[in-house]
């Protein structure tokens, strides 16, 4: 069976950033905790586990070195585990059989999602699910289909969406558009973040902001044009590069303080141009203020 989860355990020096391989690799994560400053716990489909495996080596009796990150298998969690321990009784397996076959019957649980047409978009998709409630071992919502369909034909690129139920698997069919695929990015170039602009390289364009200046988000960074001597103006495509320093604050429900860093570090979506310079996690009540700031990369068909 591949459809329940299992517990592993990852170990290495700011575990955050190996997360990163695991994203890259289209693995989804479930319920990151972080036990440890050197630990990360997560929850992964048994399907995914030799993935994790072929990407980091087995947890040896040697501590991981600095820089390097390694895994372990806790086992399975929550229905996995009762499947596991059924698998050691013999003389109980056909009564859980039993018992699961009914409950497949009486109840329209959830066991995948399942990416049919394009995985571009697969984290917009997964949060649009999760919001409309429709999540792994949980009921399927019919009812919220339309809507998830909605947030995600809302994305410029993505021109068909359909979201069905075949068994116990969700699956959502996304296609983009013949033309945004491979086209350059055009018109002004605008920060993702906010913060203070610490480098920039203009190839073609013009710049709108100067090293040090604070820019926002959604602020023009680059302009499409470069200015003639007569003083007109030429449309062009813009190649630039560019470096802010971004700052994230938000208010994080959590168990205690590495846990909160843990969510708030994934809710940014972190990426290998990212960099992080400095992190603040302070107890406000029944949640915790996270506070980070890091560099990020911007380009524009550089």
């Amino acid at each position: 069976m591949s459809f329940y989860r299992q517990r592993i355990l990852l170990e290495g020096t700011m575990p955050e950033r190996a997360l990163l391989k695991l994203r890259r690799a289209q693995i989804p994560l479930f319920h990151v905790e972080k036990p440890q400053k050197n630990q990360i716990l997560f929850h992964i489909m048994k399907k995914d586990v030799e993935k994790v495996f072929a990407i980091y080596p087995k947890m040896c009796y040697n501590k991981p070195n600095h820089g390097a990150y390694q895994v372990q298998d806790l086992g399975a969690v929550g229905f996995g585990k009762y499947v596991e321990k059924a698998k050691r009784r013999v003389g109980m397996l056909l009564g859980g059989l039993l018992g699961l076959c009914l409950l497949l019957a009486s109840q329209p649980l959830v066991f995948s999602v399942d990416f049919v047409g394009t995985s571009v978009y697969k984290r917009e998709i997964y949060q649009a699910l999760d919001e409309a409630g429709i999540r792994v071992f949980s009921p399927y919502r019919q009812d919220k289909v339309d809507e998830v369909c909605a947030k995600l034909l809302a994305i410029e690129d993505v021109e068909f969406c359909s979201v069905q139920k075949i068994g116990h698997r969700v699956v959502v069919e996304t296609r983009l558009s013949a033309f945004s695929k491979m086209q350059t990015k055009t018109g002004v170039m605008r920060a993702k973040c906010t913060g203070k602009l610490i480098s920039m390289v203009v190839l073609r364009g013009s710049p709108l902001k100067q090293i040090g200046e604070t820019v926002r988000e959604g602020e023009p960074l680059v302009g499409d044009w470069f200015s003639t001597e007569n003083g007109g103006q030429v449309r062009v495509e813009i190649i630039a590069r560019a470096c802010i320093a971004c700052t994230y604050e938000a208010d994080v429900e959590a168990e205690d303080a590495e846990s909160a860093f843990a969510k708030a570090y994934l809710a940014v979506g972190f990426t290998d141009k990212d960099e992080m310079k400095e992190k603040s996690v302070e107890k406000r009540g029944d949640v915790y203020r996270v506070k980070m700031l890091y560099h990020t990369i911007e380009t524009a068909n550089f």
